[in-house]
């Protein structure tokens, strides 16, 4: 069964045609319809065949784009068809793809939420249709009472606790650093910010000269965050939330990161950062289609929380990873 793969990058006023086009596509394949019965499509040729959507946030990074890629994989080994949507970091958007992709007659949606506290009821909404809906990478608020079956996600305190107590013995315990992070409000973010300050108040002697600047994910923006920080302060280190802005922070400094990127794994190569916290976010995206899958089959899952590991990755380990 061939696969399809939609990079949407949606605005307001391409959202009917683009919509639409998601259906137009899944009918050329020969499993369109309306219909969201979870078995609508199974049995087709002799075999279950189902349509699952993976919503991502965006996909305008490495980590993103390692998902997306690991998705279309495991869907192929599974034999399922496969829709990959970017809700363009617009709740709405996100809202109005999964709304689309029940009426088309999609058997499972996974998706990354764009607002926890605002996707809820959409996501409730397909699961009353039938609907298997997991989140990935991160959760809603309250996702059972929303009717989410599974989520597929790595521990983001955890990994906030790594990469900062790395931070911590890199400089003995003594230095002066800055922090970048993603979206405000992004419960990632706001998670991997928890660990670090787990960590710092075992140690008063590491400062934050700066309060945080929020740099979206971006590499750009890092760069020149960065840039105006060392003409005013005197850093030791700078942890950043993800390895697209610690690629960005080059500045012969300790720098830090977190995902565990080829992008992060280059850096670390090339000596531009220091080490990155691996969750692998492929893994959290081929583990919620399995669970996607074992669910429409009928099967029930050992756990209904599928975490990741955390793994340190600076230059003594990077050769096993890039």
């Amino acid at each position: 069964m061939s696969k399809k793969r939609f990079l949407a990058m949606l605005t307001a006023g391409a959202m009917a045609l683009t919509l639409a086009g998601c259906g137009n596509s899944a009918n050329e394949g020969g499993n369109g319809g309306a219909s969201a019965d979870p078995n609508a499509d199974a049995g087709k040729d002799g075999a279950d065949t189902y349509k699952i959507a993976l919503i991502q946030q965006h996909q305008t990074n490495a980590f993103q784009i390692a998902v997306s890629e690991a998705a279309e994989a495991k869907a192929a080994e599974l034999g399922v068809d496969l829709t990959i949507l970017s809700a363009d970091q617009d709740a709405a958007t996100q809202i109005s793809q999964i709304e689309q992709c029940v009426s088309e007659g999609y058997n499972a949606i996974l998706f990354e939420p764009v607002d926890p506290d605002g996707l809820g009821d959409a996501a409730k909404n397909a699961a009353d249709a039938g609907v298997v809906v997991i989140n990935i990478i991160s959760a809603c608020t309250d996702w059972e009472s929303n009717g989410i079956a599974a989520v597929s996600f790595g521990d983001n305190v955890k990994a906030g606790e790594t990469e900062m107590q790395n931070v911590a013995d890199l400089l003995g315990g003594k230095g002066n650093i800055a922090i970048l992070t993603g979206p405000s409000g992004d419960s990632g973010g706001l998670q991997r910010m928890e660990g670090y300050e787990n960590v710092l108040k075992n140690y008063p002697d590491i400062k934050q000269v700066v309060a945080p600047a929020d740099c979206q994910w971006d590499t750009a923006s890092a760069q020149s965050t960065v840039e105006s920080w060392l003409s005013a302060y005197d850093l030791d280190a700078i942890v950043c939330e993800n390895d697209g802005m610690a690629a960005g922070a080059n500045s012969g400094i300790i720098i830090t990161g977190v995902d565990g990127t080829p992008d992060g794994f280059e850096a670390i190569q090339d000596g531009r950062i220091t080490g990155t916290v691996s969750q692998n976010g492929g893994a959290m995206a081929a583990n919620g289609i399995e669970a996607a899958v074992k669910l429409l089959s009928g099967g029930s899952l050992d756990k209904n929380v599928i975490i990741t590991d955390n793994t340190w990755i600076d230059a003594s380990n990077v050769s096993t990873f890039a």
